[in-house]
């Protein structure tokens, strides 16, 4: 008889072990596992562009991404003269006018955004394009000699925390940062070139050889390559450099299909390039990989009436 029992449970621990419904002792109830639920997918916020207007009645403009060429701004905001906007990874709204103010718009933005903070850039008369670090500090050519530094949180008290000169700049109007926070700024003097400064900007710059009549404007980088605006010549271009810059560096190659006296430069999440153009109030929009033969991809007609661009950024 004990032998029969301790056959019959063993019979029950190999069926256990088998995954057998038999494992479960009669007049108990199994207890179902539960399904897991699936991890949703994060749906990532929209990036926005934003379009400068340097008119005493200016407006900044917002659109969604991405745009097509009957794209509409969802709203725009009061800011008079715009030549240079900055957007921080909060979706703050850093603009600057050919008077050297910049004003602050703290996220989120809407068509009733009015500046929380307004201050000066230094003894500037003018502002070049701005930069924003990943910490939400900014840069800001003065479109002189100097590019002048500025310390988050701002207020109306702001002055500059730092400016990083060099004798080869006279006219500094780009500004960017790469990912290893190397500060880069185009100089539109009587040649015009480029300057890497490493942090913490203090030390001397890597220059890049001075081109006669190609009046730099505002820059944007890529992870392998940096693109200058220029207003030379009849519809201007965007001349292509390859990374990183050295002593040496002269443009690879340049984009002129679908130009209008470009100004301005943006990248968005996808590496599209966004260039703003001076000439007839368009933004064209060039998907990558990028050559001397590209087009714009969109072209999109910001206004027919009194709009002058020079400054956009794409963000929050």
């Amino acid at each position: 008889m004990l032998r029969r029992v301790l056959f019959a449970a063993a019979l029950v621990l190999v069926a256990g072990c088998n995954g057998s419904s038999n494992s479960v002792p009669p007049g108990v109830t199994a207890t179902p596992s539960p399904t897991p639920s699936p991890t949703p997918t994060p749906t990532p916020a929209p990036q926005h562009l934003y379009v400068g207007n340097d008119n005493a009645a200016g407006q900044i403009l917002q659109y969604t991404l991405p745009v097509t060429a009957s794209s509409t701004a969802n709203f725009g905001f009061a800011s008079a003269n715009n030549v240079s906007i900055g957007v921080d990874a909060s979706g703050n709204l850093i603009a600057g006018d050919n008077a050297g103010h910049l004003t602050y718009f703290a996220a989120p933005l809407s068509a009733s955004s009015v500046p929380t903070a307004t201050f000066t850039n230094g003894s500037a008369v003018n502002d070049g394009q701005i930069a924003v670090t990943t910490a939400g500090d900014i840069f800001v050519p003065t479109v002189g000699a100097a590019t002048n530094g500025f310390t988050h949180p701002f207020s109306n008290a702001s002055t500059p925390s730092s400016t990083i000169t060099n004798a080869g700049i006279t006219s500094a109007i780009g500004a960017a940062f790469d990912a290893s926070a190397n500060l880069y700024v185009s100089n539109a003097g009587a040649t015009s070139n480029l300057f890497v400064f490493a942090p913490p900007y203090t030390g001397a710059p890597i220059a890049t050889p001075g081109l006669a009549t190609t009046s730099y404007r505002k820059i944007a980088l890529s992870s392998t390559q940096l693109f200058a605006t220029s207003v030379a010549g009849a519809t201007g271009r965007v001349d292509v450099y390859a990374l990183p810059l050295t002593a040496a560096s002269a443009p690879a190659f340049a984009i002129t299909t679908g130009l209008n006296l470009p100004e301005a430069l943006a990248f968005d999440a996808a590496g599209n390039l966004y260039v703003g153009n001076l000439g007839n109030a368009t933004i064209t929009v060039y998907a990558p990989p990028f050559s001397a033969s590209s087009a714009p991809a969109v072209t999109l007609t910001v206004s027919t009436g009194a709009f002058a661009i020079f400054g956009i950024a794409i963000g929050k």
